[in-house]
């Protein structure tokens, strides 16, 4: 039995991606105050999390976009998998090293 297989709808953003997500886009985290839209600094989209969540919602890692990168992801969150395929589609801002500000 396998149990850590990717889930084909979810895109796996390159690190340093920078993602936001509206208030109905995400839905448990460690950073993002509850209530308020966020924009995340990715470091690993866990792609294989959204098998407990029927495709819909996966866990991402990263960093606040005013923090530097340079330790542990600080921040992580349940998001939308359609969030992550808007920002995939739309286009994203990349960014080396620090976040731009």
């Amino acid at each position: 039995m396998t149990y850590f297989v990717e889930h084909p709808l979810v895109p796996e953003l390159p690190a340093g991606t920078v993602a936001r997500f509206a208030v109905s886009e995400w839905r448990y985290g460690r950073g993002p105050v509850p209530g308020e839209p966020f924009d995340l600094l990715i470091t690993k989209v866990r792609t294989t999390s959204a098998r407990s969540y029927d495709g819909t919602w996966v866990w991402v890692d990263g960093h606040h976009v005013d923090c530097r990168p340079d330790h542990p992801p600080c921040q992580q969150a349940l998001v939308s998998v359609a969030a992550l395929r808007r920002t995939q589609t739309l286009g994203r801002q990349e960014v080396d090293g620090a976040a731009a500000r």
